[in-house]
Parts: structure tokens; sequence; C-alpha cells
């Protein structure tokens, strides 16, 4: 593999853990705070983490067209772990789709609707409860690649 794919790859799972990490501080502070206070941390978290898992969602594209399609993916069906790819990859791909545009409503809410956030506790239940189901997620889309990396060796 050519050192620019290696970079691809690494640059997917860093963007997307980094923005779990973003996601993840957006959630814990949403839950600990009574009111969304701090304006600027959570528009710069969202915004970080919404830009992320784009930055993710590219790297991994541009890896998966170019590289693990013809390279990896014929290793691992031809392997001891076949299903790694049938069921995990599968399912990777579509639900990662989801990420990016959840993350993107909790940057909007953050940007746009601001005032409503602190009057309005359903909205603020929602934001975070839409920020747990990012990093959940994520998390899960996480593990799945550690299965998919561990069924090529």
């Amino acid at each position: 593999m050519i050192f620019l794919l290696k970079y691809f790859l690494v640059s997917h799972i860093f963007f997307g853990l980094l923005g779990i990490i973003f996601f993840y501080a957006v959630l814990i502070s949403g839950i600990k705070q009574i009111n969304f206070q701090k304006i600027k941390f959570f528009r710069r978290s969202a915004l970080f983490g919404f830009l992320s898992f784009v930055l993710s969602w590219l790297t991994g594209g541009y890896y998966y067209v170019l590289y693990y399609g013809a390279a990896v993916k014929p290793t691992i069906i031809a392997g001891k772990y076949p299903w790694a790819h049938s069921i995990f990859m599968e399912i990777k791909e579509h639900i990662f789709l989801f990420l990016p545009f959840a993350a993107l409503v909790i940057t909007l809410m953050f940007y746009l609707f601001w005032d409503n956030l602190n009057q309005n506790p359903k909205i603020k239940n929602s934001v975070i409860a839409l920020s747990a189901i990012v990093v959940i997620i994520g998390t899960i889309i996480a593990l799945m690649g550690i299965i998919i990396s561990g069924a090529v060796r």
C-alpha cells in the first residue's frame, strides 16, 4: 500500500474518533449544565465534530474506492472471517452515512436556535439525545472497524 493510501486510512480513523470525542464533549457538557451557557464551547465542539465526521467520510471513501474494494475486501472474503465484511462492513457503510447529517443538525441547532435551547427543555433534551445517538453510533462503527481490520490478518 502506498503512503497516500495509508495516510487516508489513518486520517479516516483519526477524524472519526475525533468526531466522537467532540460530540462526547457536547453530550457530557449538555448533561452537566442546567442551561447551555457556554455558547462558544458548544458551537465549536459541534462544528469541529461535524467537520471531523465529514473529513472521515471523505478520506474513508477515497481509501475504500482506491484500495479497500480491490485489495482488502477480497482478502477478507477469502480468509477465515468472510462475515467480517459481509456483516460489519455493510452495516458500517450504511449507518455511517447518518452521522455527518445528525452532526450537522446538532451544529445548526447551536448556531441558529441557541435561545430556544435555553428556553425550551424539550429542544435541549432532543439535542442531548441526538448527541448521545451520534456518540453511540460512532463508537459502534469504530468497533466494527476494529473487527474488520482484525479479519484482514
